[in-house]
């Protein structure tokens, strides 16, 4: 029987394909390449200062507020805090006036004070391209080191599909000891290339993500376009989802035989009788007895 061919009508629209957002940085590109993260962000604090800094309330100012926001991911800056410098003192938050002003009252022994500061901060965003030095390499990722401070990972699924992991001996045969003979380091093996040649070094990688949790900054790194990395998900995806139902659906048609037995039947134990104890031999009496009683008769 022939099948029946129906041609769509002219006024049903097909939906929309959906595009990935490709992430846009702002930062701007050196001629090498690479993004500019460094930047000089100027910003006002509304500050309490202590009674014991109000003869000198610019190094109260650093020694409260300031260092404590070093090297931390700072919000309101949208970047890692690096550094501050040109500490001033304001009347309020809009005041261009030199001449500053410290609130005091009889609540609290705190005064408290406008100051504006320059914050040197470093601010990556998703989409930057960066260099970073490779300090580990495992099957699962790479992990590098972005200006000998900041940690960034590359995912397997964010590899080239070209590239072949080669495990390393040394794990077959244990942990390698320093001179020290205290740190122990382990090699996990390496990455090789398209062309057979093993990555190690610096690499440049693309941002994905900037995680802050804790109030510290680690990246997500790709070395693959994101039209790439969009074909390659919904495989691993799909089969994930497929081979979950295939064993939902084999665990429901399941089969069982006489010879097995089911989860929910009471497990039956079965006493092992217990050896009989093997007899001592012993030696027959009637000869010491006869022996004995001859002795007496004498």
């Amino acid at each position: 029987m022939p099948a029946e061919v129906r041609e769509s009508s002219p006024d049903v629209a097909e939906p929309p394909l959906k595009k990935r957002n490709i992430a846009k940085t702002t930062n701007k590109v050196n001629d090498d390449g690479i993004s500019e993260t460094f930047k000089v962000v100027r910003t006002k604090f509304y500050l309490s200062l202590a009674p014991c800094h109000l003869g000198n309330p610019i190094n109260g100012i650093k020694a409260q507020h300031l260092e404590p926001l070093v090297m931390k991911y700072n919000a309101k800056a949208r970047g890692v805090v690096l550094g501050y410098f040109n500490v001033t003192l304001s009347n309020d938050r809009d005041s261009t006036d030199k001449t500053s002003l410290v609130k005091v009252n009889d609540v609290t022994p705190f005064a408290f004070l406008w100051a504006t500061v320059d914050l040197l901060i470093w601010q990556p965003q998703p989409g930057d391209v960066l260099e970073g030095y490779i300090y580990m390499q495992t099957q699962s990722h790479i992990g590098l080191l972005v200006h000998d401070t900041f940690n960034a990972s590359i995912k397997v699924r964010n590899l080239p599909q070209e590239w072949e992991f080669v495990p390393s001996q040394a794990d077959e045969y244990g942990e390698e000891q320093g001179d020290s003979g205290n740190s122990k380091f382990r090699s996990y093996g390496y990455w090789t290339d398209e062309n057979g040649t093993k990555v190690e070094g610096k690499i440049k990688f693309t941002v994905r993500n900037v995680n802050t949790a804790g109030r510290m900054v680690s990246l997500d790194g790709t070395l693959v376009s994101p039209e790439s990395e969009l074909d390659a998900q919904p495989v691993s995806h799909e089969r994930r989802k497929s081979s979950t139902s295939a064993a939902a659906s084999a665990g429901a048609n399941h089969l069982r035989f006489d010879d097995e037995s089911d989860p929910t039947e009471a497990p039956q134990v079965t006493e092992i009788p217990e050896a009989a104890a093997e007899e001592v031999p012993s030696y027959d009496n009637k000869e010491e007895e006869d022996s004995s009683s001859d002795e007496s008769s004498d």
